[in-house]
């Protein structure tokens, strides 16, 4: 059982409850969960934690990333998607589980440095697994599923020994990693949507990234990208799309109707040049719940969400011109509340009952004047992910003034970790 932490007169605490921000506030965390927020005592036993400096947020989920290619950040950087990622395959044949475990581990050091307790990911499932568990973060992960690339049936297998073992874990969710229509058979399609609807959980996939992926399935296929995979049982109310910038409108129609969600990815689509248009505030009007990710440390090239919260917001913007299009609020809930609806976690909320998932902000003279009627505007404009001093994740410190849970340095852990995989990885 965890000992009970008390999060000690927080300046702010940002609830994500309707916009409810708590002045002067306490925090009380017991048994993985919130107990009690506001003006409240400690109680006998409680780990305190002075936060009378800091601004309280409910943890962030990175709805669409690929953790171990922070192996590969800076790689042939600038270059078209396609380009880019036939590059990415290259490097990739020659990795080792050895290096993916690694280049996983950066990963999560990364996000919860960054205030990230949840991940979508899709990468060697297995590997990350590992590193996730001793980084303590919750991760959403599946042995991607690409027929161009091997047996479907051999993937396939692999996806269930993944579901097997991880399928009463606290912090490890199983999902069904389905890399794209391009890179996946009408047969391998089927079989995911099937696995995912039989064991009642996720389904991933990246969707509509690029004009060349929806136009070339037209001509190859007779349809557009999400209506492939909605022709092959892959749209359900348990799928995850990431990207979306070239899906149609009655495309979008398909997925309100089947209770899909979706993912915007902003700085790695406009670091790529994909094209096309995320229309937020289209979607959200229709009911879809949208989350937001980084996609991988090579295409963005960072993992930080309050980076990529800033992103969604401007270009939403700049897109629609109007300023209103996406607010400050809207970027927290994508990554806040709606990705841990995706997840179907009780998350991203300061509330009691809640995940005890947090992410305490240090007042950085960058974020001042602060008050609680610009709170959300400065942690989405101003604040960056380098301005946390503690990331908690079912009750427990996983960082905290840049130690580890096993008391370790991250920045030493990290430095360790990059040196080992430069001396092993050779580009």
């Amino acid at each position: 059982m965890k000992e009970p932490i008390f999060l000690k007169n927080a300046r702010l605490v940002l609830t994500m409850d309707g916009g409810r921000i708590l002045e002067n506030a306490s925090v009380r965390l017991e048994d993985g969960q919130i107990s009690r927020a506001g003006e409240i005592e400690r109680e006998r036993g409680d780990e305190v934690i002075d936060c009378s400096s800091s601004v309280i947020i409910p943890g962030m989920v990175n709805s669409h990333t690929h953790a171990a290619m922070v192996l590969l950040r800076g790689l042939n950087d600038d270059a078209p998607l396609e380009s880019w990622l036939s590059s990415m395959w290259k490097v990739e044949e020659r990795l080792t589980p050895d290096l993916e475990r690694m280049g996983a581990e950066m990963g999560f050091l990364e996000m919860i440095r960054t205030g990230t307790t949840a991940c979508i990911d899709m990468y060697g499932a297995f590997e990350a697994a590992e590193a996730a568990e001793r980084v303590g973060i919750r991760m959403a992960n599946g042995p991607p599923l690409i027929s161009n690339f091997g047996s479907t049936e051999e993937r396939l297998s692999q996806a269930r020994k993944f579901i097997e073992r991880y399928r009463h874990d606290e912090r490890i969710i199983p999902l069904v990693n389905l890399h794209s229509i391009y890179t996946n058979d009408e047969e391998a399609m089927i079989k995911a949507g099937e696995l995912s609807r039989k064991e009642d959980i996720p389904l991933h996939v990246h969707c509509s990234e690029t004009r060349k992926e929806v136009f070339g399935n037209r001509r190859e296929r007779g349809k557009l990208a999400l209506e492939e995979l909605d022709s092959n049982g892959c749209v359900w109310e348990r799928s995850i799309l990431a990207h979306l910038g070239w899906a149609s409108s009655w495309e979008f129609n398909t997925m309100r109707e089947r209770g899909a969600s979706a993912v915007h990815c902003p700085n790695s689509n406009q670091k790529l040049g994909t094209g096309g248009f995320f229309p937020y505030r289209d979607l959200k009007r229709m009911g879809i719940r949208i989350g937001l990710g980084t996609d991988s440390a090579a295409s963005n090239n960072s993992l930080d969400m309050f980076r990529e919260m800033k992103a969604m917001a401007l270009l939403q913007k700049g897109q629609y011109w109007d300023p209103t299009a996406a607010l400050a609020e809207d970027a927290l809930l994508c990554a806040t509340v709606n990705g841990n609806d995706i997840l179907g976690l009780r998350g991203g909320r300061i509330l009691p009952g809640m995940n005890a998932d947090l992410a305490i902000v240090e007042v950085d003279p960058m974020l001042m004047p602060l008050r609680s009627d610009n709170l959300m505007s400065a942690l989405v404009y101003s604040a960056v992910g380098q301005m946390v001093r503690g990331t908690i994740i079912g009750g427990e410190i996983v960082y905290l003034d840049d130690r580890l849970r096993n008391g370790e340095s991250l920045k030493e852990r990290y430095s360790e970790l990059a040196t080992e995989v430069d001396s092993s990885l050779v580009i």
